[in-house]
């Protein structure tokens, strides 16, 4: 038998091992919360900038076009037309107007020196490139853009039947302030970036009350509330679905694997009284996959993307190279957003990669169900992948079922998969019904296949039904 000093020795030793387990481990949790902090500030600098920058070469796009029209109507009014675009409202630090041989015909403003190669600037003419810089001024950071401008030249000399020489390529750089954006626009990521700093701050102070002296029990119950409070932050990420929306009736299920995941989904009123629907999957579970979720609903809801097919496909491959961009390889997402015209009666969409939703319609006494998969690869892995928007007509009673490949997945305890012909089974025996009917008819039939079994993915369900004028499921 030992003596108690070499006892209390004993013990002494091992409750100084664990100290100095949960020390390690509280460290640990700080350098995440400080990293993680860090990495939301950072994150939404980026996309502020990039939504900026945008913006601002939207404007200037269009100031482009409009100085083309007017020089194609008279080719003498460069000065009037350049001066007329740099007027009080235009925001236009500098205009000038190159001529073919890169000698400057007109200029207004206050350009600095020649920012872009003669070169450079025909090489992109000719690839139809973007040629674009951001430079500091005295108002700040000023983006610089060359856009070509092709005016038809008066008929040549001896030139048969009056024809007109082919269009001479000018160059015009247009300069604007970076600070001029919509500020109204940054908004939802502003809202984000509170809602994850307080989070990810919160998760900080929690880990230094308890390096104060806590041991193990304290350490895991800190870690329990750490979870809880991304949680917390993860729900307000998402629709409450308390707004009414005109012409769709929308239920939603949303159950992560884990305290926090990868899964989200929103729904948001868009112009002419339209709906926007989004569903999303970030690769992987937990904290990680959360932080990403929450810069790509950002991402989302700060674009515009609901005006145009060309701008909703271009909004796809600008995410699609933020998240290569931004986050590492192992890191992807798929994607399926949409928005409904109950004017047109019809659902424009883009499937990044993700489980094609299913529509749901009444063909005679038939039931007719189509896969929505037109879009293009999954977001964060190809960056220079294309993506397509598709269109449907929508009818009244019409129902559309949004879901993550935790359903599918979702596995009993004889290891086999739901699938999605058991939901078609379940959809086509629910097409009279509500849109809450149809996702409670979905968790029963998918809780009588599993049984006792929990679920291995994050499980989110959206069901809208069309046609319906401002009702929301309970």
């Amino acid at each position: 038998m030992r003596p108690i000093s070499q006892v209390f020795e004993s013990r002494k030793m091992s409750s100084g091992t664990i100290y100095q387990w949960v020390i390690a481990w509280l460290s640990l949790a700080a350098l995440i919360a400080i990293l993680l902090l860090a990495n939301t500030i950072r994150d939404y600098f980026f996309v502020a900038r990039v939504i900026a920058t945008q913006q601002i070469r939207h404007q200037m796009n269009q100031s482009a076009a409009a100085l083309e029209r007017e020089l194609r109507r008279d080719p003498n009014s460069r000065a009037p037309s350049m001066n007329s675009l740099i007027e009080p409202g235009s925001h236009a630090v500098w205009m000038e107007l190159r001529g073919a041989d890169g000698n400057v015909i007109e200029h207004v403003g206050n350009p600095s020196q020649r920012l872009f190669a003669y070169d450079e600037e025909r090489n992109h003419a000719r690839n139809h490139d973007p040629l674009y810089k951001i430079v500091t001024g005295p108002r700040g950071e000023i983006v610089v853009e060359v856009f070509p401008i092709r005016v038809p030249l008066n008929p040549a000399p001896g030139t048969i039947g009056g024809q007109s020489r082919p269009p001479s390529p000018m160059m015009l750089e247009i300069a604007m302030p970076l600070s001029d954006v919509d500020q109204s626009s940054f908004w939802p990521i502003r809202r984000n970036l509170l809602i994850n700093c307080t989070g990810a701050l919160a998760l900080l102070l929690t880990v230094v009350i308890g390096g104060l002296g806590f041991r193990s029990y304290v350490h895991g119950k800190h870690l329990e509330e750490q979870l809880e409070i991304a949680r917390q932050v993860q729900a307000e990420l998402l629709p409450s679905l308390k707004e009414r929306y005109v012409g769709v009736d929308l239920a939603t299920e949303y159950t992560p694997a884990e305290q926090v995941g990868g899964d989200f989904y929103d729904a948001f009123p868009v112009k002419n009284s339209g709906t926007a629907l989004v569903m999303g999957d970030v690769s992987g579970k937990g904290v990680p996959a959360a932080l990403l979720m929450g810069v790509i609903h950002g991402a989302v809801r700060s674009s515009v993307w609901t005006e145009s097919p060309s701008l909703h496909e271009l909004k796809s491959q600008e995410l699609n190279r933020l998240l290569c961009q931004s986050a590492s390889r192992e890191r992807f997402a798929s994607m399926f957003w949409c928005y409904h015209d109950p004017t047109a009666h019809s659902l424009s969409f883009v499937n990044a990669g993700h489980c094609p939703p299913l529509l749901v319609r009444r063909n005679g006494g038939e039931v007719e169900m189509s896969s929505l998969q037109v879009g293009g690869p999954v977001l964060g892995i190809l960056p220079e992948a294309g993506y397509e928007q598709a269109r449907v007509k929508v009818s009244a009673g019409d129902i559309l079922v949004m879901y993550s490949d935790g359903l599918v997945e979702a596995a009993n305890s004889r290891d086999e998969e739901y699938g999605e012909d058991r939901l078609r089974e379940v959809l086509a025996t629910v097409i009279e019904e509500s849109a809450g009917e149809v996702r409670r008819a979905i968790l029963k039939s998918l809780a009588v296949f599993t049984g006792a079994e929990k679920l291995r993915d994050d499980l989110t369900i959206v069901v809208a039904r069309f046609g319906t004028k401002n009702q929301v499921a309970s």
